[in-house]
């Protein structure tokens, strides 16, 4: 025991030795790199989130000035794009941040890594494009005294091109900053939540997007119906730069009438009354298409898991369910004893009578309720179905094996235990012939053998 103890305060002075050295490497624990790189991503999803809603307003201001045409900064588009520009700034520090303290995070559980903040210490640590993602995304936004014009041709008029001013471009870019909500609900459902980081590491499973978001179609669908309906919005919109500044835009030139095509062609209803008219349209609108088609999907999944029984309640169903059975198995045996019953005292009476009685196994109301009866069962034995007929007779097979083995037991305690007297000595068992003795041992090697090869009763 005291080597034991002694063994064991020198593994804990050695892990709390290497716990503090990894500490004072990294700058913090565990919990405190957790924290702060939830910190890090939701001011940078707020930052990014705040630099669209400013670019939109941006967009909207220039557009109804100058009718999309001709668009000319003046002071109050060019202070808001430089907000952009500032918020854009800012989110792209938190990105640096919030990679760094995942960074520092997995050299605090022990993970090996390149030092410093790099390209290869992201390489290592399996978060290089994403980091690569969240920059590219970052980049598109408004940018102040930068003007240009794109016109695609039309798909009917090759004589009016359709011109997008660079502000609808880099707004309808900036929609890619929609892709961090899902992340973001990620990281607050796991806030504070250290034991679930814990669980996840001793059973090898990673907590990521794709993780949370089918534990939300479980716990709360009601976020994912938030996200679906953030998607219709943006896709809505994008919609919307695109088909306004066709010259011939009639349907589409308002936000109601491009959310009712969203609508309709994500849901896969497609009336084809609103359609989109220019070629970046209509790619928009097979992208929407698509959308549906994964958005259905995963709403009929989450109705489903969400309508689905446990198997607590399943079986209680089952139960009422064989209940509701048996009792009309017993209720139509009841009504074919009555029958029986009322027949033979009715022969009784014409025997009294001196009549010649009717015989059962004949008589219509018998045979009547005979086959009422059988329906009956047959239904039962139906509803039963095939796993309790197998659980039933794996249960007698059990009881058969368990009695064989008690009787095995018996015989061995019978044989070998020996005889005591009233005075308490020890008296030997009487001799057998040897013909016996072989017999028995035959028996008992067979019975033996037996038990084995059924096997879980055996040690």
């Amino acid at each position: 025991n005291e080597r034991t103890a002694l063994l064991g305060n020198q593994v804990t002075m050695k892990r709390s030795k290497s716990e503090e050295e990894i500490e004072n490497f990294t700058g913090g624990t565990q919990n405190d790199w957790r924290k702060r790189k939830t910190l890090y991503f939701i001011c940078y999803c707020l930052s990014a989130i705040v630099g669209l809603i400013i670019a939109v307003i941006v967009n909207e201001a220039l557009w109804y000035s100058a009718v999309g045409f001709d668009t000319m900064d003046n002071g109050i588009t060019t202070g808001l794009k430089i907000m952009v520009f500032v918020a854009s700034f800012f989110s792209l520090v938190f990105v640096f941040l919030y990679y760094d303290s995942m960074i520092n995070l997995q050299r605090s559980q022990g993970v090996e890594l390149t030092a410093g903040m790099n390209l290869m210490a992201l390489y290592e640590s399996r978060h290089l494009w994403m980091f690569l993602w969240d920059v590219f995304v970052l980049i598109p936004q408004p940018f102040p005294f930068v003007h240009f014009t794109v016109c695609i041709p039309d798909l009917h008029h090759l004589d009016e091109p359709t011109c997008y001013t660079s502000d609808n471009i880099w707004v309808a870019l900036m929609f890619l900053r929609v892709t961090l909500l899902p992340r973001l609900v990620a990281e607050l459902m796991l806030r504070g939540k250290d034991m679930a980081h814990v669980m996840a590491r001793l059973g090898n499973v990673e907590l990521n997007t794709w993780f949370v978001m089918r534990a939300l179609f479980i716990a709360n669908f009601g976020a994912v119906l938030a996200l679906i309906g953030s998607a219709i919005l943006t896709a809505a919109y994008i919609i919307l730069l695109t088909e306004r500044p066709y010259p011939h835009v009639d349907e589409l030139a308002d936000f109601d009438s491009c959310l009712w095509m969203t609508i309709i062609t994500m849901t896969t209803v497609g009336y084809g009354d609103v359609v989109a008219q220019t070629r970046i349209g209509r790619f928009v609108s097979c992208i929407v298409a698509c959308m549906g088609v994964v958005t259905v999907s995963l709403v009929i999944n989450g109705v489903v898991a969400r309508m689905k029984m446990d198997p607590r309640e399943q079986r209680i169903i089952d139960w009422m369910d064989k209940s509701s059975v048996k009792g009309q198995l017993r209720n139509a045996a009841a009504h074919v004893v009555q029958v029986v019953v009322r027949q033979y005292n009715a022969n009784c009476r014409m025997l009294d009578k001196g009549e010649r009685p009717k015989r059962l196994r004949v008589h219509p109301r018998i045979r009547t309720v005979l086959t009422e009866f059988r329906w009956a069962k047959r239904e039962a034995s139906a509803d039963i179905g095939d796993a309790d007929v197998n659980m039933m007779s794996a249960v007698e097979n059990i009881q058969e094996r368990v009695s064989r083995l008690e009787r095995l037991i018996e015989e061995m305690h019978m044989h070998l235990m020996p005889r005591r007297t009233q005075s308490g000595s020890a008296v030997p068992p009487p001799k057998q012939d040897e013909e016996e003795e072989e017999v028995v041992e035959e028996e008992k090697a067979d019975e033996v053998v037996e038990v084995e090869e059924d096997g879980r009763f055996v040690d």
